[in-house]
């Protein structure tokens, strides 16, 4: 990854952009895209939903891929940024586009709500995929005490002071010395044009009311995939594996070189881990329900 190919990236917002209006009358901006089973990808905070058009090229071939900006993002408005609201707001938009049931794309800390909309509605998620996974086999005290810092980051320098303070965790070693100053610099002019200090505050702070019960993972009813980068700054192979043992059916992958943001580093790896998981599921659905013979 270097300062021309993120140059290349494109994230622009449609003249005439989709939105789809919750309950609460917050107006949501999303992108569907392509054709096959539903596939439906979670942003993370850092990462809106325009983005996920360079990073999903292979996966539109052979799927619908539906992306949306949550609250306090992007093209979707500022409203109260708690923890529940984005759990409706998933189920609202996935009723109001008529997805009856997808695959559940999750990176980063929106990987939390992914897991708890599967565990409260196991009738609309065929798969889950939990990229970079927030969720802690343990505890949530470490996840807490990194979304304070970039709180405290984010009040004494803005997006700037934030992004500063999380560039070096999010991506691996290798990505960064490769990239150098000139990616840096590309990538931090993105996320400036993209985030305000307002919204970034609302989503940082409504992570801080996620906990990590055990019960949650045990409780899930679909197929889990749990995979990152083997130099993920968050969780390791060692971790997936222990979150793996709570849940019934999951299965563990770790992409070689590069950090706790695969997509991006490894764009093509991640695109054929999720198609290869979302192709068995559908293919493990047919058999269970005598399709095809």
């Amino acid at each position: 990854m270097d300062a021309e190919q993120i140059e290349s990236w494109d994230a622009s917002y449609s003249d005439g952009q989709n939105t789809h209006r919750t309950e609460d009358e917050v107006d949501l901006y999303f992108e569907r895209r392509g054709q096959g089973p539903w596939l439906t990808l979670l942003s993370s905070v850092f990462v809106v939903s325009t983005a996920w058009r360079n990073f999903t090229e292979r996966l539109v071939e052979e799927n619908t891929v539906l992306t949306y900006d949550i609250r306090n993002q992007g093209g979707s408005d500022m409203a109260d940024g708690s923890y529940e609201n984005h759990l409706n707001d998933l189920k609202s938009l996935l009723d109001g586009v008529g997805v009856e049931k997808t695959h559940l794309l999750a990176v980063s800390f929106s990987t939390m709500f992914a897991r708890d909309f599967a565990v409260e509605n196991p009738d609309r998620v065929k798969g889950l995929i939990l990229c970079g996974p927030a969720i802690s086999p343990y505890q949530s005290i470490r996840r807490n005490l990194h979304l304070k810092a970039w709180l405290a980051a984010l009040e004494a320098g803005g997006p700037a002071g934030l992004f500063d303070a999380s560039y070096a965790f999010v991506l691996g070693d290798r990505t960064v010395g490769r990239g150098g100053s000139a990616a840096y610099l590309a990538l931090r002019d993105r996320f400036l044009a993209t985030n305000s200090k307002a919204q970034l505050r609302a989503n940082l702070e409504g992570g801080l009311e996620a906990t990590d019960s055990p019960d949650r993972l045990q409780n899930l009813k679909c197929p889990v995939l749990l995979f990152t980068g083997d130099d993920d700054f968050n969780i390791g192979r060692g971790g997936l594996e222990d979150l793996a043992e709570q849940i019934p059916d999951a299965r563990v992958e770790v992409i070689p070189r590069c950090g706790h943001a695969p997509y991006v580093e490894q764009t093509e790896a991640f695109e054929k881990i999720v198609g290869e998981f979302v192709v068995d599921v559908e293919a493990r659905e047919a058999a269970s329900s005598g399709v095809g013979g």
